[in-house]
Parts: structure tokens; C-alpha cells; sequence
């Protein structure tokens, strides 16, 4: 798997959700990690959303992995 690194933000609201919302987020970004498919050109300029069945990530990317944005939760 690629690197995954979250940005304040986002890691301020994963400490906010629920037990079950973090693992189905972390999930979410595990996935998203492994496909370099899905992500926006490298460099951090452009942003990308991934949604899964209850949860998103806004995110950038880099050469060695991802930078999580933002994440949120359908409730």
C-alpha cells in the first residue's frame, strides 16, 4: 500500500466519527491508496473525492501516496 497521510482537517473530524464511521472511512482510504488509478495527477495541485456506500474522502496526490483533506460521514 501506498503512503496515506492526513491533513488536520481530516483528522480532526476521524477523531469526531463514530467507531463504526472510522473503520468504513479507513477502509475507504486503504482502497483508495491502492488504486494509483483513481487518484488526480501528482503533485498536490488537484483535488480528487472518492465516496464510499457511507462515507468520503476529498484528498491529493503525491509521487509516494495520498494526502487526505477531508473526510466525511453519512449518518
Amino acid at each position: 500500500m501506498r503512503s496515506v497521510r492526513l491533513d488536520w482537517l481530516a483528522a480532526e473530524a476521524m477523531t469526531e466519527l463514530p467507531l463504526e464511521a472510522r473503520a468504513a472511512v479507513r477502509d475507504l482510504l486503504a482502497e483508495t491508496a491502492g488504486r494509483p488509478d483513481w487518484w488526480p495527477a501528482s503533485g498536490g495541485e488537484e483535488f480528487a473525492e472518492v465516496f464510499g456506500p457511507s462515507c468520503w474522502i476529498v484528498f491529493v496526490a503525491h509521487r509516494d501516496g495520498i494526502e487526505v483533506r477531508d473526510v466525511g460521514w453519512l449518518d
